[in-house]
């Protein structure tokens, strides 16, 4: 396994670049919001309904955990891609990206909003 990593370069930088950002949003907003008490958090909020989503640090912890589970089954399946076909593999593992950097500007917008 560790030769396919060090072997298919483009997939394993992608790939850790996401777990990077998950887990750089992840204990940005945990170590920020554990001081603030664990009284209820904004989780989501529009324009349009206002807040729509509450919770606690658990909640923050959730997100954090599937994130990183998320991350790490992709990259992986983009892996076995990439050894099959090179273009569905790249194509996950940039995915993949694009949901960490989401997922790291939500963390980013709880911790804006609370």
């Amino acid at each position: 396994m560790f030769c396919e990593i060090l072997k298919h370069k483009l997939v394993s930088i992608l790939s850790l670049a996401s777990l990077c950002f998950v887990l750089g949003g992840f204990f940005w907003a945990y170590f920020d919001l554990r001081n603030a008490g664990s009284g209820p958090f904004i989780i989501h909020f529009n324009d349009v309904n206002g807040i729509t989503s509450v919770g606690g640090l658990g909640t923050i912890v959730f997100m954090g955990i599937f994130g990183i589970v998320v991350v790490l089954m992709n990259s992986w399946i983009a892996l076995e891609f990439e050894m099959k076909e090179a273009f569905f593999g790249k194509l996950l593992a940039a995915l993949t990206l694009v949901l960490a950097v989401l997922l790291f500007v939500g963390f980013a917008s709880i911790m804006a909003v609370n």
